[in-house]
């Protein structure tokens, strides 16, 4: 590179790179440096590869690691960006291949027919993920030669309190990892079949899910041991091998009951879409764990048919845990259905059919129940928006359709939560001129669509001409009464100049048609109802000639219209200080109506419509109003009129926000929460993001269900955590328990600058992603060793965990563990996040270090 000029995006790109070989950094952080990288010649992952490998030697650290396995590892490396769907799959393949022949070039000659031969199959691979320092090795094809074995991991006799195991890297090879798989999986059956898991049938399947109604789920163990199997296997050929253990112990093991035990375990959040670069798309969040699980199984079969049925099972394990109240985990497994999808690993057809049948097996009840739940309404529309029925499309022909009341109202509730899609297309389909034969059915139906355009907020290209048009053609006199009720009350949200002629002009044609009742199609009371709801809206209407027109109804005292004179109050909530002509014509109405002496006689006349006129004047504070009010008070003081008068003048001196007291301006700015809820809603995920996107300052408390206890606090400084508190954990171990081991509750963010701190700002998002990974980790770690079991030592002597670094930590638990308990007692004591104490215990479990006490495990829950 050398003689072109600097280029600071470009070796940054290359330093994470070389981070990422090294494990330093996880693949997400590295995702879009490596899309950036395939743009430049492959000369330069190359160079970059070849000086990556070098410096591995150069500090001693490989001499049992031949070079060919680095030059391996960087690829498969590379290759396990696409694996996880960070980069597209077909542009990493093209890149490769011209990546490949220079790999070749640096590998010494006797190694390189084996580094061709392995490369050849990095796209059937399994996919498996290497801890910080691990070394894919390659599988020695036949002629290859003697290979070079490497030290056991974890250094063997080390001690726990030595703190980290051997410093000269760990070497896994697949194979290794597939035994080792295999023997948790064997020391997971022996655990359940001590405690009886496996033995039973287990519970009913629910209503509604699909399952035929004799069956019977899986037991509690049969579920552990179906979650840890699909979880672990990473291949068709590993699972088939963990199922067909558990086949020939008598379990039903069927991939619908893999799925509906692997959709239990997801989280109670949607982690939401991380933030894009700019121009580029949204990524979702990486697939990993139960998700990931999912996905092998779907993608792993070779027949096109057993993938469709698969992929239905999957869907049909969403759709129960959505019937099950479950929002958020089927929202994830839907998710990943869609992604599926996009990437046409699943036949259109098989996906066409799902869409549309399935849909029909969404609980009603549970539909009800989340629409009335704004906040849920967000995650409610990417279930609605996967099946063809639920779509804004599908519930518009549906509609019309639907005889059942509640059914309707459902209906227009999920249009509802669509929001902008559906706005749009009941304006599209009001705006179609019906025929000359339309049915009662055809004008109902037009009735909904005008109500949803009430109730769904206009979208600011929408425009108020075009929409106030096609309302005020349904709001014609002879058409349906409840239609056009419907559109007058619609009529009220556009503040333009048509919707004012409207119903003006409508306003004074119910008048000429209560004159002439014969020829009226509708009822007397029927339209003296409807000149309410028309006066109802000319009041909300900013425009003068709407009061003026208004409040010459007022003044037309007919019985057969009705009360005139209740209809003017509707002006009570405007402030008509520069309509001095209406503000006159008001106060004309004012002084029509005051009593007045005839031949020394004081004639009353009467007060319900004086008290009328006052509150149409009570938003208008303007010194001709306040004397003529005042001028009330004094002559009528105690009687009705004098007391709205009163009551007027008392809102004109009730002092505005802007100008309020010491004592109001104290209490505005005492803490208050600014933003505030149900954590199982809002997803502790978003809500962090949502506080860091925003730069927000302040203190994040979170409480136990119906205001409980505190069990945690979150303090950040412009939208990065500064201090986190988490029972007796501090900090990034606070952090991650919030994740590891959620709490259903509240929570209350209190804006407000944090007092200053000596700890560092850290971001959220890195930290999250880690959390919901140490989550998903630690649902395996506890099936191996749950929270209840006793666990006691044996003569075994322990290792370190290869990933735990932390001497002092791992000291500190086998201390504890050999005093006896159980995994929660220890988590309860042990100053650390309940992943890497529960990873310890596995690990000990696994090499005999630990076991779990024999009375225990035959009487004690999973």
């Amino acid at each position: 590179m050398s003689g072109q000029p600097p280029n600071p995006e470009l070796d940054e790109a290359l330093i994470e790179l070389h981070q990422y070989l090294s494990d330093a950094v996880a693949p997400l952080i590295v995702a879009d440096s490596v899309q950036l990288l395939m743009k430049y010649p492959p000369e330069v992952v190359a160079n970059a590869i070849r000086a990556w490998t070098g410096a591995q030697y150069r500090r001693g650290a490989a001499a049992a690691v031949p070079v060919s396995d680095y030059l391996y590892h960087t690829l498969k490396k590379i290759h396990m960006m696409a694996e996880f769907n960070l980069v597209p799959r077909e542009p990493l393949e093209v890149y490769l291949a011209g990546l490949r022949p220079l790999i070749l070039a640096l590998c010494p000659q006797e190694d390189r027919a084996m580094l061709l031969e392995n490369l050849g199959r990095l796209g059937e691979a399994p996919a498996s993920i290497s801890q910080a320092q691990n070394i894919f090795r390659q599988a020695p094809t036949e002629g290859s030669g003697p290979r070079a074995s490497a030290s056991a991991a974890g250094g063997g006799g080390a001690s726990v309190a030595g703190g980290g195991g051997s410093s000269s890297g760990d070497v896994v090879a697949v194979s290794d990892k597939a035994a080792r798989g295999l023997h948790r999986f064997s020391l997971l059956l022996e655990r359940l079949e001590a405690q009886g898991g496996l033995a039973g049938g287990g519970a009913p399947a629910p209503t509604g899910s699909g399952v035929p109604a004799p069956s019977l789920l899986p037991s509690a163990g049969a579920n552990e041991a179906l979650v840890f199997a699909a979880r672990s296997s990473q291949s068709g050929t590993e699972l088939e091998a963990y199922l067909a253990r558990l086949k020939a112990m008598g379990l039903e093991a069927g991939t619908d009951n893999i799925f509906r035990a692997l959709a239990q375990t997801l989280p109670g959040w949607v982690m939401p879409t991380l933030p894009a670069a700019p121009g580029a798309a949204p990524a979702p969040a990486p697939e990993t764990g139960a998700l990931g699980a999912m996905r092998r199984i779907i993608t792993d079969a070779e027949d096109p048919v057993e993938t469709g049925r698969r992929f239905q099972q999957m869907v049909k394990a969403g759709i129960e845990r959505f019937n099950e109240g479950s929002l958020p985990q089927a929202v994830s497994m839907l998710e990943l259905a869609e992604r599926l999808t996009t990437q046409k690993r699943v036949d259109a057809g098989t996906v066409e059919l799902v869409r549309r049948k399935l849909g029909e097996t969404l609980d009603g009840d549970q539909l009800k129940k989340f629409t009335e739940k704004p906040e849920q309404h967000a995650q409610l529309r990417q279930v609605l928006q996967f099946f063809t029925q639920t779509r804004p499309e599908g519930l518009l022909e549906e509609l019309p359709r639907e005889q059942k009341r509640d059914r309707r109202r459902l209906i227009l509730a999920l249009l509802e939560v669509h929001g902008a899609p559906t706005r749009s297309a009941a304006f599209e389909a009001l705006s179609r001129v019906p025929g000359t034969a339309v049915g009662e059915e055809e004008w109902f139906y037009r009735r909904n669509l005008v109500y949803l355009l009430r109730r769904i907020p206009r979208t600011p290209e929408a425009s108020f001409e075009d929409e106030s048009d096609v309302v005020l053609r349904h709001a014609q006199l002879g058409l349906p009464l409840l239609l056009v009720k419907e559109s007058v009350a619609t009529l009220a949200q556009y503040k333009d100049e048509r919707a004012e002629q409207g119903l003006t002009q409508l306003l004074f044609e119910l008048e000429a048609m209560l004159g002439q009742q014969e020829k009226a199609p509708y009822e007397p009371k029927d339209l003296r109802a409807l000149l309410d709801r028309v006066a109802a809206t000319l009041g909300k209407l900013p425009a003068p000639r709407a009061r003026r027109a208004l409040i010459e109804h007022a003044g037309k005292k007919q019985p057969l219209l009705g009360d005139t004179m209740a209809r003017i109050a509707e002006l009570s909530g405007q402030d008509m200080s520069e309509d001095t002509e209406t503000v006159d014509q008001l106060l004309a109405l004012l002084k029509a109506n005051l009593p007045f002496k005839l031949l020394g006689m004081t004639l009353r006349q009467n007060d319900q419509s004086l008290v009328r006129v006052i509150e149409a004047l009570s938003g208008t504070p303007s010194a001709a109003v306040r004397r003529a009010l005042e001028e009330v008070v004094s002559r009528f003081a105690g009687q009705d009129t004098g007391k709205a008068a009163a009551k007027a003048l008392a809102g004109f001196d009730k002092p505005k926000p802007a100008a309020a007291g010491a004592a109001e301006a104290a209490a505005a700015a005492a803490p208050a929460p600014s933003l505030q809820g149900d954590l199982d809603v809002f997803g502790l995920p978003a809500l962090l993001q949502s506080l860091a996107e925003s730069s927000a300052s302040g203190t994040l408390t979170l409480r136990g269900p119906k205001g409980g206890a505190v069990f945690g606090t979150v303090t950040l400084r412009e939208g990065k955590l500064q201090e986190i508190e988490r029972g007796h954990l501090r900090n990034e171990d606070a952090f991650y328990q919030l994740f590891e081991r959620p709490v259903q509750g509240q929570f209350a963010f209190v804006k407000g600058s944090p007092p200053e701190s000596e700890t560092s700002l850290r971001e959220i998002l890195p930290l999250t992603l880690e959390a919901m990974r140490r989550y998903d980790e630690l649902q395996e770690a506890t099936v191996l060793v749950p929270d209840t079991v006793f666990l006691e030592r044996t003569d075994v002597r322990p290792t370190p965990h290869p990933s735990e670094k932390d001497g002092s930590l791992l000291q500190a638990l086998w201390e504890r563990a050999t005093q006896g308990g159980t995994p929660l007692d220890f988590e309860a004591t042990v100053a650390s996040d309940s992943y890497r104490i529960r990873r310890a215990l596995a690990h000990w479990v696994e090499e005999g270090a630990l076991k779990i006490r024999a009375a225990e495990a035959a009487a004690g829950p999973s």
